[in-house]
């Protein structure tokens, strides 16, 4: 991922074609185009019932960045700040640590609750924003024990009321604590964890 990119926000088979809140994408599939969908950056939903679903945008990504996609190992981390999760990916072995801000109270209530399954599962979704094309699509899982972390802390902060101002505060404190992803990673991460 590009640095302006991935700084804003394996062994499981490969899946073709994978459901996402209101879609089936498939690779080479284009976006719903009235879906609002972020520039550049990613897009992290957790919703009851459905896998967490991390999207990629970049501007005509590189087929390295691509490849990452489905490349061992895929790496999460987690870090919970109350008002504010942050979860931190590295999708295989060339690319650096990636971030995107996590609050349940920022989904659309259409859908559904919030929350991790237990059984983990992760869809990775990579597009290309010049031309809004999936490029590529992968399922992980989580470990039981990492699921239940970022399970509970999802738990928490749905029970706390949302204030924008506290979320914002929780966000710029870290970015002014550990301003790039592999500082999170070194020093501040509740959970880590290699997928499957």
């Amino acid at each position: 991922m590009t640095a302006a990119s991935a700084n804003d926000a394996r062994a499981a088979p490969r899946a073709d074609t994978l459901p996402l809140v209101h879609a089936i994408v498939e690779v080479g599939s284009h976006l719903e185009p009235e879906v609002s969908w972020p520039e550049e950056g990613a897009a992290l939903t957790m919703t009851a019932g459905e896998p967490v679903r991390l999207m990629i945008f970049l501007r005509r990504p590189h087929e390295l960045e691509v490849d990452a996609v489905n490349a061992a190992p895929t790496r999460f981390a987690w870090v919970d700040g109350e008002q504010a999760g942050v979860l931190l990916y590295r999708l295989g072995p060339i690319l650096s640590w990636s971030q995107i801000p996590y609050n349940p109270h920022l989904g659309s209530p259409e859908d559904g609750p919030p929350g991790v399954d237990a059984d983990g599962l992760v869809e990775i979704v990579l597009v290309d924003r010049d031309t809004d094309t999936v490029r590529a699509l992968h399922r992980v899982h989580w470990p039981a024990e990492f699921a239940d972390m970022v399970r509970a802390s999802v738990a928490t902060m749905r029970d706390i009321p949302f204030g924008r101002v506290a979320y914002d505060h929780v966000l710029h404190g870290l970015r002014r604590r550990y301003p790039t992803p592999e500082d999170l990673i070194t020093d501040r991460v509740d959970a880590i964890c290699t997928a499957t």
